[in-house]
């Protein structure tokens, strides 16, 4: 739904916008009507007001630190705006050179060309532009794209090979491994090589430190088992000795024969006869009877006690001989060095030499102990004795069968131990290979991105090329009434428009050829045409728009002015639609067309309308020297003046003698400026008109009519301040307000020119002072003027 009417009422800040700088209305400007004229010369910020008012129209280049703050009156209500208020600023419709600049292209901008085409229109003007410049880059970037990606490509290549290589490398160092994995190129690939380099990393702390020896590990077969060891389940021990000890102190409680007693030869040799002669009553050995009391006395002696005591001495001897004998039996069993693992062959050799010495005093005390218990048993009645300091302690066998238990368990583990050697080596070759890799991916990704965004952008601006070159044309204006308007501009009809095939271009014919170097005021009035088409009710839906105009003439022939005037006046004041108008001008006489017309109007333009002056005025600043800024300046309401002010003589004189009679003895050097401000333009072009119709024959020359005029004044005193403004201006084309008199001469130097002008026409001076209701005296009067 449309939003209600709105208008702009005052400018009342801008706080940094080129020119206008902290700037605010000093409350001399009138609140803006519906229709709004604004004079001003060049460099017064009329284009800088109007370009502001574009800036903030155009979401994309809205300048957000402006801070401009306008009162507007929206269906009645007013309120403040900012150039952050997109809802009112879309309303605003603005023509000025950016326009023209966005909304027509002709082909012929470098050049004549066989057929003259004419893009109008901003969608138009903005595709065609893209269109060419997304070409031009497609051109750059088909190559660019090619050789991004063809380096990818081999830096990828590259790193690829390198992988491949590396896992070769790692197959031939692991083909005998217990991991099938490594066995073969087709399968341990370069793909387990990046898994590695994309992995954890904490996983290269399990990396070999000795390649070469887990290598040998990894290739290696097991060795062969070792034969068990008999250890038997005990030897003789310190239990044993005690038994020992025990056996030679034993008491055998029996009644000995005294011719056996301390003869144990004796004993043993009787003992043994006994069970031959138990069916006998002779002696074998000596033939004598042997009696009943006889045997008794044997009986007593080798009675069941002494028998069981002998018994156990004799099992005793056996055990300590089963001992050292199973013990000789292990230390003959130990392995030799080279039938275990070479790294086990030192502890080996060791277990082995500390289980012989053992065994060798285990022996000895074996030894020591056997013919005692003899002693003892032939003798149960002897007192015998045992070193002291002798023991008997089996040998170790925990030695042995720790090593020998390391080399089975290895051999066990093999398989295990080989494949983990097998991995140390694998992380080792990587880890090697790591730096290489991320150095290689930096640069591989480094220029995939690369290929990457330049194939992105080459496929995005394929899809808008396409989308331009089926882009909608604007439909507005039509060719006729293209033709038919610039005709009723220009006032002569040698252009004619046809639209092209597409529906997006006009050809462009003068008198039936292609037309090719339009000149620029043909194109500004085809753009002004196109603009003010464009805010057509049927063409521009929703809000009744705000209308700023500036400079519409300002590169046009004076003779097509009138048809401009005309034409915006119609379009603009006569027709209603725009909410507001606001015009911009330095063109004098098209502002002085549209003050007639508005006077002439007045009671029929509904909202009113007003009439200003935009200049630059220097300010003093707090700091620093004063600095020009704009001010708007109503224009006279007193009828009569503003008709007597419509030539731009008048005007200019006007303006020129007001500043002279305003300036004070105690005038301010902001005020001296803007006096001076004066000279290179508004004082200059004074003089030009006024020389131009009092010196015919210099119409042009300005020097030259200066040096005519001179010749006139009889005073010293004015001829220097003259001669000092002809010096400073004569030559100066362009008005350059830089190459200014001293400040503190420019009330003289201006007043010059009019003593000079009465020096010249004093009739002329005093008519133009009594017209403009100037008063010619106070004109005159500084103490000491010379006329």
């Amino acid at each position: 739904m449309p939003m209600a009417e709105a208008s702009i009422r005052r400018i009342a800040k801008i706080g940094n916008y080129r020119a206008f700088r902290s700037w605010s209305d000093d409350g001399t400007a009138k609140q803006l009507g519906r229709v709004n004229v604004l004079y001003g010369t060049n460099g017064s910020g009329k284009s800088t007001l109007a370009s502001l008012f574009r800036d903030c129209s155009d979401p994309e280049t809205v300048p957000v630190r402006a801070a401009v703050q306008l009162e507007v009156e929206i269906a009645g209500v007013a309120t403040t705006v900012t150039e952050l208020d997109p809802e009112f600023w879309s309303r605003v419709r603005v023509f000025n050179a950016d326009y023209v600049r966005d909304n027509l292209r002709f082909d012929d901008d470098e050049g004549p060309r066989s057929d003259s085409l004419l893009t109008l229109g901003k969608p138009n003007v903005d595709a065609e532009n893209e269109l060419r410049d997304a070409e031009a880059r497609k051109l750059d970037l088909i190559p660019q794209a090619a050789d991004a990606r063809a380096e990818a490509n081999a830096a990828d290549r590259l790193l690829q090979r390198r992988m491949t290589e590396l896992a070769g490398e790692i197959v031939e160092d692991l083909r005998q491994s217990p991991i099938a994995t490594y066995r073969a190129t087709n399968t341990y690939t370069k793909a387990n090589v990046r898994k590695l380099l994309e992995g954890d990393r904490s996983a290269f702390e399990g990396a070999s430190k000795d390649i070469a020896a887990d290598r040998a590990l990894a290739n290696s077969s097991p060795m062969r088992s070792v034969p068990p060891i008999p250890f038997p389940p005990e030897l003789s021990d310190d239990a044993t000795l005690e038994a020992v000890k025990a056996l030679i102190a034993e008491h055998v409680a029996v009644t000995a024969l005294e011719e056996l007693r301390g003869h144990p030869d004796r004993a043993d040799w009787v003992q043994a006869g006994l069970p031959l002669h138990s069916d006998r009553d002779t002696c074998l050995f000596c033939g004598h009877e042997i009696s009943a009391s006889r045997r008794e006395l044997l009986a007593a002696h080798f009675d069941d006690a002494l028998t069981a005591f002998q018994h156990r001495v004799d099992r005793t001897v056996a055990a300590l001989t089963s001992s050292v004998e199973s013990s000789q039996q292990v230390a003959s069993a130990i392995p030799g060095d080279g039938e275990l693992y070479p790294d086990l062959a030192g502890a080996l050799r060791e277990a082995r030499s500390n289980y012989r010495d053992a065994h060798d005093q285990y022996s000895a005390s074996v030894a020591a102990l056997v013919p005692l218990l003899h002693a003892k048993r032939g003798n149960p009645f002897e007192k015998l004795s045992i070193p002291v300091d002798l023991q008997l302690e089996p040998p170790p066998r925990a030695e042995i069968e720790a090593v020998v238990q390391q080399h089975s368990t290895r051999r066990e583990e093999h398989d295990s131990s080989a494949s983990k050697a097998a991995r140390r080596v694998e992380l080792a070759r990587v880890l090697a290979f790591a730096d290489e890799y991320d150095s290689r991916v930096e640069e591989l990704e480094a220029k995939e991105t690369s290929a990457t965004r330049l194939s992105e952008e080459l496929g995005a601006l394929t899809q808008r090329i396409i989308a331009l070159q089926n882009v909608s044309a604007d439909p507005v204006p039509t060719a006729e009434v293209l033709t038919r308007d610039v005709e009723r501009l220009l006032g002569r009809g040698d252009l004619q428009f046809q639209t092209t095939e597409d529906g997006k271009h006009y050809r462009i014919e003068r008198e039936g050829a292609p037309a090719t170097h339009l000149s620029e005021g043909e194109r500004t009035a085809i753009a002004l045409l196109h603009f003010l088409a464009s805010i057509r009710r049927e063409v521009s839906p929703g809000d009744e728009p705000i209308v700023v105009i500036d400079d519409p003439v300002s590169s046009l022939d004076d003779s097509i002015l009138f048809g401009v005037s005309s034409f915006l006046w119609s379009a603009l004041v006569s027709d209603s639609f725009a909410s507001q108008v606001i015009l911009f001008t330095h063109n004098f006489e098209l502002f002085r067309q549209w003050i007639i017309q508005l006077d002439n109007a007045r009671r029929h333009i509904q909202g009113g309308y007003t009439v200003h002056e935009i200049r630059m005025r220097y300010r003093p600043q707090r700091s620093g020297p004063p600095r020009r800024v704009p001010q708007l300046d109503p224009w006279t309401e007193d009828h009569k003046q503003s008709r007597r002010l419509r030539s731009l003589y008048h005007y200019l004189f006007a303006r020129v003698a007001t500043a002279v009679i305003e300036a004070s003895s105690e005038v301010s050097l902001a005020e001296r400026m803007d006096l001076l401000a004066l000279a290179p333009n508004a004082a200059r072009k004074m003089m030009e008109a006024f020389l131009s119709f009092r010196y015919p024959q210099h119409i042009g020359d300005f020097h030259a009519g200066m040096r005519d005029g001179m010749q006139q004044v009889a005073s010293p005193a004015i001829r220097t301040h003259v001669e000092r403004y002809l010096h400073a201006y004569s030559h100066n084309e362009e008005g350059n307000v830089s190459a200014m008199v001293d400040p503190s001469e420019a009330t003289a130097v201006i007043r010059s020119l009019f003593s000079m002008m009465r020096a010249i026409d004093a009739q002329h001076l005093s008519s133009m002072c009594e017209a403009l209701l100037i008063d010619e005296t106070e004109l005159f009067a500084v103490p000491g003027r010379h006329t």
